[in-house]
């Protein structure tokens, strides 16, 4: 008798069986010491060297503490995924923001310890997915929240879900905002980067100025051939960032932003990282890998295998590199001199791959339904892109 599992399976390439079979196997590693989440993983943000918060595909936001292993995750709210995550820190408590598939963002106060169950509360932002999300100070020292859609809108709301203005730079969608740390405190700056290759600067008005028609784009900085997933700032103040045109880049800015640095990867570049103190910059690829590079030569230096499936995020807690993935999992990888180097010389010792133990399939995902609107939202994305650089549109 065959079952439906046979006959799915009877449907399936050689190719994608083959697939199946090798991230079962790869599933069973151990490298990077992997804490196994609820769902698939999309984003993570970094509280401090102690604590870090992941968007997870289940529609909750998981606070870890690193030093324990600890979760507790966000009171359910949306029914969908939270593709972004955003920390406005106070000294009284960190609140946090994230973008979801509902298109609105959703954000709560984690209790900190205490007993008192925390509120998680919403508000509409866009027409389409929230993309991308960021809290940023105004010059009379207010802050406000940015958000970015797959609508193509950049949007600027009160912490409270205010529409305050928005602006349309004409693109498919928004991927990425940061604070320009080299920008005054009385004149802030943000980047935004699209799905079209393009990356804008725009001057945050004091708040209550602060309305569509008041809302300005520089010239767009153009170095891809498509989506600008990340971008992040080093200490000098240049830029680096991730691509789907399978490239990584540094963008100096003294030379008006022009590159001088480009890492070539096999597959799109999720996200990028650059932790100053050793000249590193790291970089989350589609093909699974976490790969360290040299800041200064370009050189790479080490690839962090471990992740059975696409990543999707980093984060640095001093000399901790933390990597999200859609195989559930947050995977850690010390920078530290002496652990890089081990880390180098056992990744060249082939008997360190034996004795490797059996596959973990017990992993809760999303259900059979949610997965494959995940997959098909993301590979809509990535068809997308690949057609609009056959078209050349950019």
């Amino acid at each position: 008798m065959t079952t439906a599992i046979d006959a799915g399976r009877f449907f399936q390439t050689d190719e994608s069986i083959e697939q199946i079979e090798r991230k079962s196997r790869k599933s069973a590693n151990t490298f990077g010491e992997p804490l196994k989440l609820g769902s698939k993983l999309l984003a993570i943000e970094a509280a401090g060297q102690r604590v870090v918060y992941v968007a997870e595909a289940a529609g909750s936001v998981s606070e870890i503490r690193l030093s324990t292993n600890d979760i507790s995750r966000s009171p359910r709210g949306p029914a969908a995924p939270l593709t972004c995550v955003a920390l406005c820190r106070t000294t009284e408590a960190t609140r946090v923001f994230a973008g979801c598939w509902d298109k609105s963002i959703w954000s709560y106060v984690p209790p900190n310890g205490a007993r008192v169950q925390p509120q998680i509360t919403s508000f509409a932002a866009h027409a389409d997915f929230v993309k991308c999300v960021a809290v940023v100070p105004t010059p009379d020292k207010q802050t406000i929240l940015i958000s970015g859609g797959a609508d193509g809108d950049v949007r600027l709301w009160t912490l409270d879900g205010k529409a305050l203005g928005k602006i349309s730079p004409k693109c498919r969608a928004i991927e990425s905002i940061v604070l320009d740390p080299m920008s005054s405190a009385e004149a802030p700056v943000v980047f935004f980067s699209t799905s079209q290759r393009e990356i804008f600067q725009m001057a945050i008005p004091p708040l209550a100025a602060i309305s569509s028609s008041a809302l300005q784009l520089s010239a767009p900085i153009v170095v891809h051939e498509t989506s600008v997933y990340k971008m992040v700032f080093d200490a000098d103040g240049d830029l680096w960032t991730a691509s789907a045109d399978k490239t990584a880049k540094h963008l100096v800015r003294e030379n008006g932003w022009q590159s001088d640095t480009v890492l070539p990867h096999p597959d799109f570049v999720r996200d990028v990282a650059v932790h100053d103190k050793y000249g590193l910059v790291i970089t989350a690829c589609r093909d699974e890998e976490v790969r360290i590079w040299n800041a200064s030569s370009g050189q790479l230096v080490h690839i962090f295998t471990g992740h059975y499936e696409e990543v999707t995020g980093l984060a640095l807690a001093e000399d901790l590199l933390l990597s999200v993935s859609i195989d559930g999992t947050l995977r850690r990888w010390s920078l530290a001199p002496v652990d890089l180097q081990k880390a180098i010389k056992e990744a060249s010792d082939p008997d360190l791959a034996k004795d490797v133990p059996e596959p973990d399939t017990d992993l809760s995902m999303l259900t059979a339904e949610e997965e494959a609107e995940l997959r098909a939202m993301m590979e809509g994305e990535e068809a997308s892109v690949m057609e609009a650089m056959a078209k050349d549109e950019q």
